[in-house]
């Protein structure tokens, strides 16, 4: 639910469940995205994987976007356990690298400090912090 400038996902929040359920459907694949022909993401899935390669990801800023760390942080911990309970994983990628993983394969060790979850796991700091600098406007 959107409110207050938050954005959380409950137990039983419809669009949640029907994106994870159709992430689920899809067997396997690939989606590019670009524009003026340069490619800004490429969508790799395979059984209950799926990877996400932000390849330019200043594209995907959100410059409205007024939501704290904390409830992004929230927000992906709610997303990551309804991955791990649909038995899917959902790996995001800066450039080619590894920045975090979500989800059912995700085996956090130093980061369970910081998310609090088994279902995210942070491959890189570097791409991570990377990946919120891109995001954010400037």
């Amino acid at each position: 639910m959107f409110g207050n400038k938050h954005l959380h996902i409950d137990e039983n929040d419809i669009i949640s469940d029907w994106l994870v359920k159709a992430l689920k459907s899809v067997t396997h694949g690939t989606i590019a995205i670009d524009t003026e022909n340069q490619l800004v993401a490429h969508i790799d899935i395979s059984k209950d994987k799926i990877a996400i390669d932000l390849l330019q990801p200043e594209f995907f800023r959100a410059p409205d976007d007024e939501t704290g760390l904390f409830d992004k942080l929230q927000t992906s911990k709610e997303f990551s356990r309804k991955l791990t309970h649909n038995g899917l994983t959902l790996s995001i990628l800066r450039k080619g690298k590894e920045a975090l993983t979500l989800g059912n394969k995700a085996k956090p060790k130093l980061s369970k400090l910081i998310t609090r979850t088994n279902n995210i796991q942070i491959d890189s700091i570097k791409e991570a912090t990377e990946l919120k600098r891109d995001f954010k406007a400037d």
